[in-house]
């Protein structure tokens, strides 16, 4: 997981014009992130990659989950360096649009997969659509939890530490013993993600700096991504 420190010149201690200004620009972003990876996964889903991209993923069992995680962490590392670099507007923004577009082509493979077994109709109204609502219900909700309250969420740190890494060992298991994880891991995953919204929703709140609206964007588009990530494979086991 990326780390920050306490910044003196952040968000809490700026003036309410200026907080206005950063949330506005961050959610700004988010929002626009969002509709980017939708539109980019769709027309990747409708490109002919799709195939390619599920067969490196799904038919090379143990390597290609590890070709992903390594491919998500270097891509994740780059894109968080220019958002939080110090560089340019422009630069942060890269890195913004590079991860966006890295989450798009990991998430193909997973959607293609839905798609072929379920039917385009019954993929997208019984799968795609309530997992997307229930991700975004569900990261409004900590969202609002954490404006709402001045619950201090730093204590959710050495969890979200400890957790990540069983987390990947898990699934590095999984892979090498060809376990199907099952419907506990998803949900286990899914309440781990709730607790990354909530840590790194207090963090851009209480931690950043006005001028880091991008990187905050990154963190909790990241965030959402992976939570939707989840939500899709447990609507998927439910129909199964």
């Amino acid at each position: 997981m990326n780390s920050y420190t306490s910044n003196p010149f952040s968000v809490a201690s700026a003036s309410p014009a200026d907080r206005a200004s950063f949330y506005r620009r961050t959610y700004g972003l988010v929002a626009a992130s969002c509709a980017a990876f939708g539109l980019i996964l769709a027309g990747l889903l409708a490109s002919p990659l799709a195939d390619p991209l599920t067969a490196l993923l799904f038919g090379n069992g143990m390597l290609g989950w590890i070709l992903v995680l390594a491919a998500l962490w270097a891509v994740s590392s780059f894109a968080n360096r220019l958002a939080f670099g110090g560089a340019s507007q422009t630069t942060q923004l890269a890195g913004l649009g590079l991860y966006v577009v890295a989450e798009a082509v990991i998430f193909t493979p997973l959607l293609n997969i839905c798609l072929k077994m379920f039917g385009t109709g019954v993929a997208l109204q019984d799968i795609v659509a309530p997992a997307a609502l229930s991700t975004l219900l569900l990261a409004g909700g900590l969202t609002a939890t954490v404006f709402m309250t001045k619950t201090d969420f730093s204590f959710l740190r050495a969890f979200i530490t400890v957790g990540f890494f069983v987390a990947i060992g898990a699934i590095l298991v999984f892979a090498l013993a060809g376990i199907n994880p099952g419907t506990w891991f998803i949900v286990a995953m899914i309440v781990f993600m709730a607790a990354v919204i909530l840590y790194y929703t207090w963090m851009v709140k209480e931690q950043f700096s006005p001028d880091q609206h991008v990187g905050a964007a990154l963190v909790i588009f990241a965030g959402i991504a992976t939570l939707f990530w989840y939500m899709i494979q447990l609507f998927m086991s439910r129909r199964e």
